[in-house]
């Protein structure tokens, strides 16, 4: 189990509330925009899809429905399937309550984030496009905070590629394999090749890739999670009733840890809720700079897409996790153990090669995602110069993750991700008081 101090405990927990105070504040401002827009958001996604063919493409952007898939392949990742099961092991069932508020708040903060990242992207000499957080944080904020935000979010990056290579390294080579066991330094010899080869390609490789696993891994994991929920449909009225009561009630574990309560729903659902969706951590708005779009506003409706589908199969794993139990199993390893061991429960062999493939699916398409994601914030630090030694760095990572101590992997991540979200979501509630009107322009 992960070991924080009574210090890094009161980091986490207030810089998730300073962070749930600023997307409540942007959710006032854009007038609650995850509401009143929804009908439109699926409208856009619709027409979006039915003309996909027709729409041009430029030598250096990408359609808007691949922007959508390409953030969307970042944000559906393993953390979507582990996290609401560490949140719940950590913090109790309440924390389900603290995945819903973060994704139901971030998606006004991945509204904003994306819509400034259009507004303000750039194109270089060579005709590349310069998108994401660090252009609005450079352009209207402070230039510092636009290369602080870019250091921080390499290294989330990476520190990102290193989990999703670790939790894919430890279900190949786990008992719930069988006889198939794949050793770690196998897995990440091989995952490090495949991503590499897919980013020399550039963002129309990393977007066409992301087009096609998004689709099929959403729906081959919500299709075997809704089945497992549905054996059990007897006892959702408890595990609801649990969710509830553990929200306002701590309660003592066997082992004299006592976990629930309203704070620790709030550390750990909201904490790993924003980790799942990546609200505020601008991430999204990188690739969504990249779409071919005249209305910045319709890309940020969008990209709201991704927040609700995290949080959706956020509540399915969480429902699955409280059905069958794992988490209270003293026997399993924090994280992709205890969600095989549901598999396992309801599907014997076949639901572990569903899982096999699921999280194979997750984390490939997460690491090239984040890959890109960090390949666009080392490319502003040093004005596009060797990017060589970023790939090198980038395979050496996602090596170093399989054979990696999964413990000492997430906590790390989670240490950076709290100063990368609070430069970029207070810089976005500075910039919408100074520039509230370019999030409601005609488009």
């Amino acid at each position: 189990m992960e070991q924080f101090s009574r210090f890094s405990q009161m980091f986490l927990f207030v810089g998730s509330l300073v962070i749930l105070a600023a997307s409540l504040v942007l959710t006032i401002k854009t007038r609650f925009v995850q509401i009143r827009m929804i009908p439109q958001m699926f409208s856009l996604l619709g027409t979006l899809l039915l003309k996909r063919n027709s729409a041009k493409e430029g030598k250096h952007s990408i359609k808007a429905h691949k922007a959508l898939f390409t953030a969307m392949s970042t944000t559906i990742g393993i953390s979507t399937i582990v996290s609401p099961i560490i949140a719940i092991k950590l913090g109790g069932a309440g924390a389900v309550l603290g995945f819903i508020l973060a994704t139901f708040l971030g998606a006004a903060v991945n509204f904003t984030e994306v819509t400034f990242a259009l507004r303000y992207r750039k194109k270089a000499a060579d005709g590349k496009i310069l998108g994401g957080p660090m252009q609005y944080l450079h352009d209207e904020v402070a230039p510092f905070l636009a290369k602080a935000y870019a250091v921080f979010v390499f290294l989330l990056m990476m520190a990102w590629s290193c989990c999703q290579s670790n939790q894919l390294a430890e279900i190949l080579n786990s008992p719930f394999t069988g006889s198939f066991r794949i050793p770690n330094i196998v897995t990440g010899v091989v995952i490090a090749a495949l991503v590499i080869g897919v980013l020399l390609g550039g963002v129309k490789r990393v977007a066409d890739l992301s087009t096609k696993l998004v689709p099929l891994m959403f729906f081959l994991y919500i299709g075997t999670s809704l089945w497992i929920i549905f054996c059990n449909t007897g006892k959702l009225g408890a595990a609801f009733e649990l969710i509830l009561t553990s929200a306002f009630s701590p309660k003592a574990l066997g082992t004299g840890a006592a976990v629930g309560g309203i704070v620790s729903a709030l550390r750990w659902g909201v904490f790993k809720g924003l980790h799942s969706c990546e609200a505020g951590v601008g991430t999204q708005a990188i690739p969504h700079s990249m779409a071919e779009t005249s209305a910045p506003a319709h890309q940020g409706v969008l990209a709201m897409l991704s927040t609700f589908t995290a949080c959706f199969l956020c509540v399915l794993s969480s429902l699955v996790a409280l059905l069958t139990e794992p988490w209270l199993d003293e026997s399993l390893s924090l994280g992709i153990h205890m969600v095989a061991k549901s598999y396992q429960l309801y599907f014997s062999y076949w639901g572990i090669v569903v899982l096999l493939v699921s999280t194979f699916l997750f984390a490939f398409g997460t690491i090239v995602g984040n890959s890109f994601n960090g390949s666009q914030c080392f490319t502003y630090l040093t004005k596009g110069k060797y990017l060589t030694f970023y790939y090198l760095a980038t395979a050496f990572v996602i090596f170093s993750g399989s054979i990696a101590d999964v413990a000492f992997v997430w906590s790390n991540a989670d240490f950076i991700l709290i100063p990368t979200v609070l430069i970029n979501t207070l810089g976005i509630v500075y910039l919408t008081f100074k520039k509230k009107e370019l999030l409601f322009q005609p488009t």
